[in-house]
């Protein structure tokens, strides 16, 4: 991934830690464990993030992954639709692990302005919860 996923953990409780895949998951976005104890991009309006994907996984189930977990933790995280500076961040409607604006399962603040009408967003930086 040409894009540093961790921007700066500002001395947060940040880590990174290693999981098994589930299926192909994308670098830069949120991801939660299924029932298998496998990992795979967040569904939408799912509760039970483990953090954001830190590097690509393959598209072989099992392959090993990276997850950072944390609050207070600055990094590039895929969103889609127009978001601003300042504005809360919830999963989106694709189901693919991306966020956009929202009030309610908030999991970070907008760190810059952007927009994406792609499903698979554009990295932004964000400020976790």
């Amino acid at each position: 991934m040409a894009t540093e996923i961790l921007v700066n953990d500002g001395g947060a409780p940040a880590r990174i830690l290693p999981f098994t895949a589930g299926s192909a998951v994308t670098g830069g976005r949120l991801v939660a464990i299924a029932s298998d104890g496998k990992v795979d991009h967040a569904a939408s309006g799912a509760t039970n993030s483990l953090g954001v994907a830190f590097t690509d996984a393959g598209s072989a189930d099992g392959e090993a992954m990276s997850v950072i977990t944390g609050k207070g933790v600055i990094l590039n995280v895929s969103c889609s639709g127009t978001f601003v500076i300042g504005q809360a961040l919830t999963l989106d409607n694709f189901g693919n692990g991306t966020l956009t604006s929202g009030t309610s399962n908030l999991y970070g603040v907008a760190l810059e302005s952007g927009s994406s009408t792609a499903a698979s967003g554009a990295l932004g930086k964000v400020l976790m919860y």
